[in-house]
């Protein structure tokens, strides 16, 4: 009995996330000069997008944010939720500003092209944070487990950061009004859905420091607003009819 609780023993330990490697031991030594909440909220991005927003411990946040006192996290944010929320708002805060000002440009010019104009408005400010950064890049692989575990980002992270997000969809379903409303709205899902995981695949394999960055995510935008412009097909039409009917 005592080999067998042994067992189940390491078996735990194996699926329990370590701090052993070699990015996290970079995040403590760089953690010791930032204060403790920003130490913290770049400790629980990198985690977070690794392991889950349930799968890292507050001790091993703590841990990598090179924070002695386990009741840390608990000081400055209070809960788990407004952890994930302040992870949010470390980066939407310079995320959102930069959809605000190209919305502007956007509305400036409108004409021939505006739907990937609107479209780019989502993308490249969000793609601009996969950029090299000393502390790593993290974010955008944490806003996608945050979408596969809760819902919609849109709804996770704090309106006010997402004013850019919203502005830029109400005006792409102006441009869509040959689609049915249904249509609409699963093809705007769709989209950020595709942006943010898209994204996430790119910055895994660190393509901010690629030099077909660029492409990359211009092809994003190009099939990103394909797919939300796109006539609708005969099945699509059969489907929407026979759901008008149910």
């Amino acid at each position: 009995m005592g080999n067998c609780h042994n067992d189940r023993d390491r078996g735990i330990e194996r699926r329990r996330p370590r701090m052993a490697g070699k990015g996290h031991r970079e995040l403590t030594r760089q953690s010791e000069t930032k204060n403790g909440r920003t130490a913290i909220i770049e400790a629980a991005e990198s985690l977070f997008a690794e392991y889950g927003l349930h799968g890292a411990s507050f001790r091993q946040i703590s841990e990598a944010a090179n924070q002695k006192n386990a009741s840390a996290i608990q000081y400055h944010f209070g809960s788990r939720d407004q952890l994930v929320e302040a992870v949010f708002e470390n980066r939407m805060r310079y995320v959102n500003p930069k959809r605000l000002a190209l919305l502007e440009e956007v509305q400036a010019t409108g004409g021939t092209g505006e739907a990937r104009a609107l479209v780019s408005t989502w993308v490249w400010p969000l793609a601009e944070e996969l950029r090299p950064r000393e502390e790593g890049n993290h974010y955008v692989q944490f806003m996608a487990r945050a979408t596969r575990e809760k819902q919609l980002v849109i709804q996770l992270a704090p309106a006010d950061l997402m004013t850019g997000w919203f502005l830029a969809a109400d005006r792409l379903k102006q441009l869509m009004t040959h689609l049915p409303e249904q249509v609409i709205r699963t093809r705007l899902l769709a989209a950020s859905d595709q942006c943010v995981n898209c994204l996430a695949a790119f910055e895994a394999e660190q393509a901010g420091a690629s030099p077909d960055f660029e492409l990359q995510v211009e092809t994003l935008i190009d099939m990103i607003t394909a797919g939300l412009m796109a006539p609708m097909s005969a099945a699509t039409e059969q489907a929407v009819k026979r759901r008008r009917k149910a």
